[in-house]
C-alpha cells in the first residue's frame, strides 16, 4: 500500500501546483516586468548653447515629461521605450526662443539623442509640413508614427541642407543635425563644428534680416521638394 499512498501523494502536489496552489508558482507568474527607460539625451543651442532652457517631450504614449538644459545646453530624460517616437519642444529661460526636434524610436535603443537646435526647428517643420509649434500641440501617437520615420527623417536633413545652402552656409560638417555630436559655446566650452554651422547660420540671418519664421516658411512652402 506504501506505492499507492506515494503515488496519491505526489498526484496531489501536481494538482495543486497546476491550479496556482504552490507559492512560488503563483508569485512568478505575477510577476510584472519594469518598463524599461530610454534616455533621450541632446544639446539646446541656437549657436551659444540655451542655458536653463525648458524642455518637454510628447511621446507616442505616457504624460509630457520635461527637463531643464545644464551650462554647456546638454539636457537628459527618460521615458519607457514603447512611448517613442517623441517631438520635443525647449524654451530658453528668457522665453524668447522656442525650438523643436524628434526622437527617433528603435528595437531595444537604450538611449537616443536628439539636439535641439535651430536646425532641429527647420527639419520638424519639414516633417510636419506645419509649424513645428502646431505639430507639438497636436501630435499623437499616429501622426508621430507616420512622421518620424527613417526615411522621412532623411529627407528632411536633405531639406536643411537645402535651406542652408541657400542662406550661404556650408552644410558640408553636418549630416545628422539630430545626432551629431554638438559641443555649444558657452561660459563653460568652446563650441565644435556643429556649433558653427549653427553660428554662420545665425550670422547669415542677421545680415540678411531673415527670421527662423521665415526660414520655417521656406521649409514649409517647399515640403517634400528641397
Amino acid at each position: 500500500m506504501k506505492p499507492i499512498g506515494w503515488l496519491v501523494g505526489v498526484g496531489s502536489v501536481l494538482v495543486l501546483m497546476a491550479c496556482g496552489g504552490g507559492g512560488s508558482a503563483q508569485s512568478s507568474a505575477g510577476v510584472v516586468e519594469p518598463a524599461v527607460p530610454v534616455r533621450i539625451s541632446g544639446v539646446v543651442a541656437r549657436g551659444a548653447a540655451l542655458v536653463e532652457a525648458k524642455v518637454l517631450a510628447r511621446c507616442g504614449s505616457g504624460p509630457l515629461v520635461s527637463a531643464t538644459s545644464g551650462s554647456s545646453g546638454a539636457y537628459t530624460l527618460e521615458v519607457e521605450a514603447s512611448a517613442l517616437p517623441c517631438v520635443l519642444q525647449a524654451v530658453s529661460a528668457d522665453g524668447i526662443w522656442t525650438l523643436h526636434s524628434v526622437a527617433r524610436g528603435g528595437a531595444d535603443t537604450p538611449a537616443v539623442t536628439a539636439h535641439i537646435t535651430t536646425l532641429t526647428e527647420l527639419l520638424v517643420a519639414q516633417l510636419a509640413g506645419t509649424a513645428p509649434s502646431v505639430f507639438m500641440a497636436q501630435a499623437t501617437a499616429r501622426t508621430l508614427g507616420a512622421t518620424v520615420t527613417p526615411a522621412n527623417i532623411a529627407k528632411a536633413q536633405v531639406s536643411v541642407a537645402g535651406v542652408l545652402q541657400r542662406m550661404g552656409v556650408n552644410p558640408a560638417p553636418i549630416s545628422d543635425v539630430l545626432g551629431q555630436p554638438l559641443v555649444a559655446a558657452s561660459a563653460v566650452q568652446r563650441g565644435n563644428a556643429h556649433d558653427k554651422v549653427l553660428d554662420a547660420l545665425a550670422e547669415s540671418m542677421r545680415s540678411s534680416g531673415a527670421k527662423l519664421a521665415d526660414l520655417i516658411a521656406l521649409v514649409g512652402s517647399r515640403a517634400r521638394t528641397l
